[in-house]
């Protein structure tokens, strides 16, 4: 390796949650319309040191090429990886016309955000367009979307809210120090954390990008989870505003069931990297859910999505109640009909010789008597449904 270079890499990994089923094995082309053609190819996570876990590699070099500019800077490579645990992570490499090495840590964290909110902005059709090619040729398959994504059909299952990102400032004797309000945790080889979700590596910005995403993996595998993490927070704060303005009808609970169970699967899948990634990449880990406050974000989303589970339970009771409700009235209703329709036959066999105008009154006085009943076995529906509506339009006026 050689050392001595002033240069800086800048990488930018994303993770979209996804929660789909296992990557295929048969790698073929895929054709992604308006883009041309990509080729995928099998891979792994080369910081594990146990039990190997694959992933499909993609490289959108060329494609992000025609379609994504950035302004004062030049994308080396963008590369898209598939893992195991319903997550892709899609990462680019960049190099900046400017010194980094001159700027100030504010200086470089707001460059930063501004190229990521620059090519967020500019590669969402391309990862659509990719992602849809993907699910449509077999590569990835069974998305599990979130219940407003699901709900919304035509929208992309690439959710911006749910994404988090890391950057990562690749080069020989980084010069910033790390931030006086990031704690000091113990990191591993090459590696300084200098803000949540922001690091500098002392590495050869020159070497392949494989090695340099396998040396950034345990960071950015710690990203992922937390955008797993925020994509089910994001779906319990959906789905009980949803169940607050009384639209219970709406949220599908078995789809919100299969939707947390992809989601606890794949989370506490890339969970295990804490105990199956060798020790210097565990180190890095460690620190990285530490600094980003993931065991925090867990906690949050067991106590809401909990919460959130008991909502939906009580909806689902009050649905059922009502349904219990609406059959007895039925079963009242067809009593009172057939009561009025045995009356009417007893009248006609008890009365077979009275007069025509006898016989219509019996069967008028009958069906009156049934209408009757029916109107009573109603009328409590209604009045409680006025009952219901009657707040909803009530003027309000400040206390006194």
């Amino acid at each position: 390796m050689t050392r001595g270079t002033q240069e800086v890499l800048h990488l930018q990994c994303r993770a979209y949650p996804l929660h789909h089923r296992s990557p295929a094995t048969a790698l073929e082309l895929v054709a992604v319309p308006g883009h041309g053609e990509l080729q995928p190819v099998a891979g792994g996570l080369k910081s594990l040191a146990y039990n190997p876990d694959s992933t499909i590699e993609m490289d959108l070099t060329a494609l992000i090429a025609r379609s994504v500019s950035l302004p004062g800077a030049e994308i080396l490579a963008c590369h898209a990886r598939i893992l195991t645990a319903g997550t892709v992570l899609v990462a680019y490499a960049l190099r900046h016309e400017r010194d980094l090495r001159e700027l100030s840590l504010p200086e470089l964290d707001a460059l930063d955000s501004l190229v990521n909110r620059t090519l967020r902005e500019a590669d969402s059709a391309v990862l659509t367009a990719v992602l849809a090619a993907s699910v449509s040729s077999g590569l990835v398959q069974g998305i599990a979307l979130r219940p407003d994504l699901a709900l919304g059909g035509g929208q992309s299952p690439i959710d911006r809210q749910s994404a988090r990102y890391n950057c990562h400032f690749v080069t020989d004797d980084p010069p910033w120090e790390s931030d006086a309000r990031v704690a000091e945790p113990i990191s591993g080889p090459h590696c300084r954390i200098l803000l949540p979700y922001t690091y500098a590596w002392d590495y050869d910005p020159a070497a392949p990008l494989d090695e340099l995403l396998t040396m950034t993996e345990p960071t950015d595998i710690a990203v992922a989870q937390q955008s797993l993490l925020v994509g089910a927070l994001i779906a319990g704060r959906w789905v009980l505003a949803d169940l607050a303005h009384g639209h219970p009808e709406s949220t599908d609970v078995h789809a919100f069931r299969r939707f947390l169970d992809g989601l606890w699967a794949d989370f506490h899948h890339l969970d295990g990297y804490r105990i199956e990634s060798t020790q210097t990449h565990r180190a890095s880990y460690l620190s990285a859910r530490q600094v980003i406050g993931l065991d925090d974000t867990q906690e949050r989303a067991d106590k809401l999505l909990g919460y959130v589970s008991n909502s939906l339970l009580a909806a689902s009771s009050q649905r059922a109640e009502a349904l219990d409700a609406r059959l007895n009235r039925v079963a009242a209703a067809l009593t009172v009909v057939s009561a009025a329709s045995f009356g009417l036959d007893i009248a006609v066999f008890v009365l077979p010789q009275v007069s025509l105008a006898t016989k219509l009154g019996v069967v008028v006085g009958l069906l009156g008597m049934a209408v009757s009943c029916l109107i009573a076995v109603i009328m409590p529906r209604a009045r409680r449904a006025a009952a219901e509506e009657l707040p909803e339009h009530r003027t309000w006026s400040p206390p006194v």
